[in-house]
């Protein structure tokens, strides 16, 4: 069985200002003419499919038109599950109809997990769709304390009823403890919570991942993130974005390869002083432009976007202002949202947040985050 892994799509997401419809519908061209010419036995999506709980129209096109012709043009088996930024709900709303068809869509967190299995020359292959774990949601469904999403998964695991002589794939959208996060999915993490044990995951075969932005494996080569869809921040500029083709055939033998596209627009950054950027060749490519120079340049953004029209942000850290910035405690572009709104709660109320009040920020942040898609939250 022949499958291709992906995830984290972020269908209209803006960076700094810039809708990346374009670029996204220049790299699903791509992968639909790959599926026309390669077909695999089934295509997997872990999480993420939009930006937001409520995406735009262009956005929701878009995923409509590369689906359809997935699932109803190329009839190629195709399996979805929620991420932390999708709408479960209006994800969910056309699983039912559409699982004929060979499109299934698990949004909702449910206590039982959906088992999807297909046989080749080899025997059965069961996936197991699990779509984000919300923790008080699966509080409220077990109606148990957990200590953190280790703990959590680890029932929903108990109760998948799995066969180890059977081939099983687990489709997640999770933090598992190991990976390298970007500055485009902080974590909304208490004390470490929200990471989980990849120990957990050794009764299946093979760990279809979403939430990391970095193509990485876990431990081993079948706990795989396969990266998101692009570049969505400029801590991702060294990243080889992509997807995965995973080859299975008798129980125990996988065979994993990076299938990689043409993007339309590349995310770099460029270092020097003033003078010496400007006189790099031109380029339509995002970039992040650090000066080197000791002062100010005066209308140094416009200057930039003169030669280079996708200049996205300015850095200058060598200059004075920025000296002082830096000497702050903290540096807020590299911590959560938690951890931001626990520095203004102890500065106006005088004292820490405690665990249950952690809890109601995180909660709260996690549906601001998912229904936003702005350079605020990258």
């Amino acid at each position: 069985m022949k499958i291709l892994h992906t995830a984290d799509w972020h269908i209209g997401k803006i960076i700094y200002g810039e809708y990346m419809l374009d670029d996204q519908r220049y790299i699903l061209s791509q992968l639909l003419n790959y599926l026309k010419e390669e077909p695999v036995d089934a295509l997997v999506i872990s999480g993420d499919l939009y930006d937001r709980a409520v995406p735009p129209a262009e956005a929701i096109n878009l995923l409509n038109e590369t689906l359809s012709k997935i699932v109803l043009e190329f009839r190629i088996p195709t399996i979805i599950i929620s991420g932390n930024h999708d709408s479960a709900e209006r994800l969910e709303f056309l699983n039912g109809i559409l699982s004929g068809m060979d499109l299934h869509i698990e949004g909702v967190l449910k206590d039982e997990v959906k088992k999807v299995t297909y046989t080749d020359e080899y025997g059965l292959v069961n996936f197991f769709l699990l779509p984000y774990v919300d923790f008080f949601k699966a509080r409220d469904l077990f109606g148990m304390n957990f200590k953190n999403k280790t703990e959590v998964i680890s029932k929903f695991i108990e109760k998948m009823s799995i066969d180890e002589n059977e081939r099983n794939i687990l489709v997640a959208h999770e933090y598992v403890l190991g990976g390298e996060e970007s500055e485009s999915e902080r974590v909304l993490s208490i004390g470490g919570s929200e990471y989980i044990e990849p120990s957990i995951f050794e009764v299946f075969d093979y760990v279809a991942l979403g939430h990391l932005h970095r193509p990485q494996n876990i431990l081993s080569q079948k706990i795989c993130y396969p990266g998101s869809l692009l570049k969505y921040s400029f801590s991702e500029s060294y990243h080889e974005k992509g997807m995965n083709i995973v080859d299975f055939k008798e129980k125990g033998n996988i065979n994993i390869q990076k299938l990689r596209f043409k993007v339309k627009r590349d995310m770099r950054v460029i270092k020097g002083f003033f003078k010496e950027v400007m006189e790099k060749e031109q380029t339509d490519d995002y970039l992040h432009v650090i000066l080197e120079d000791e002062n100010i340049v005066v209308e140094g953004m416009n200057k930039l976007k003169s030669r280079f029209p996708n200049v996205l942000s300015l850095e200058y850290p060598n200059s004075k202002t920025n000296k002082n910035i830096k000497s702050l405690e903290k540096d807020i572009q590299k911590i959560s949202p938690i951890e931001l709104f626990e520095i203004f709660f102890k500065e106006v109320k005088g004292r820490e947040l405690n665990l249950d009040e952690k809890e109601i920020v995180k909660s709260v942040f996690e549906v601001v985050i998912s229904e936003r898609s702005d350079e605020v939250w990258n």
